[in-house]
């Protein structure tokens, strides 16, 4: 899947070079110093770091986040496992949702990924304000966990299936144009056949 070309060369050029130092060098520290002089640290977790990016990167979008895969290895390898090369979680969770945000039956669900690295290493989206913990916003979230459940998916953690997904999380949720947006995804794999027969599904990671 070919990434959009919305985020201004200069932008990419710099996001390219900050996964190179991740991923070849194993450096999220050096990383996250070159990063830190320009974007706002949201948070990194185990296979994630995001980070708000200023407007004008992007046309026609106030504010941005860009998430670069970390490399932490998953569970691939065994029979639990669902993919059977190895990856980095980060990575694939990139690509889970490069490829949900075209998914049409929840095009309307989630924050779209906007632009991306050719081989996932990094996604931009637009940001998307937290939620508040309150019963009326989980009451809003009820049907849109519902239509997630009822789409074409499968729920996916640390490389295996599972029954428990984010999207039961407010903190997976935000707003976005005034709607509650799923804004963590990258647990979620399509699991329609014909979608993904369209698509580069790529099992192991790429050379840098």
């Amino acid at each position: 899947m070919e990434p959009s070309g919305i985020v201004d060369d200069s932008f990419q050029s710099l996001f390219d070079k900050v996964a190179e130092i991740i991923h070849e060098q194993d450096d999220f520290e050096r990383a996250h110093k070159t990063l830190n002089e320009h974007f706002r640290y949201l948070e990194k977790g185990n296979s994630r770091a995001v980070y708000e990016i200023p407007s004008k990167v992007a046309d026609g979008v106030d504010r941005l986040v860009v998430k670069f895969a970390l490399p932490e290895s998953g569970n691939s390898g065994t029979d639990e496992a669902l993919y059977p090369q190895e990856y980095t979680e980060g990575w694939m969770s990139n690509w889970h949702e490069i490829i949900l945000t075209d998914f049409a039956p929840l095009e309307d669900v989630i924050v779209p990924v906007l632009d991306h690295h050719e081989d996932a290493l990094w996604t931009v989206m637009p940001y998307a304000e937290t939620l508040p913990q309150s019963q009326e916003v989980t009451q809003r979230l009820g049907p849109l966990t519902d239509k997630i459940e009822e789409a074409n998916v499968e729920f996916v953690s640390h490389g295996r299936t599972t029954g428990q997904p984010e999207i039961y999380q407010i903190k997976a949720w935000g707003n976005y144009q005034d709607e509650c947006r799923l804004r963590d995804y990258g647990g979620i794999v399509v699991a329609d056949e014909g979608f993904l027969e369209q698509l580069p599904y790529p099992l192991s990671e790429p050379d840098i």
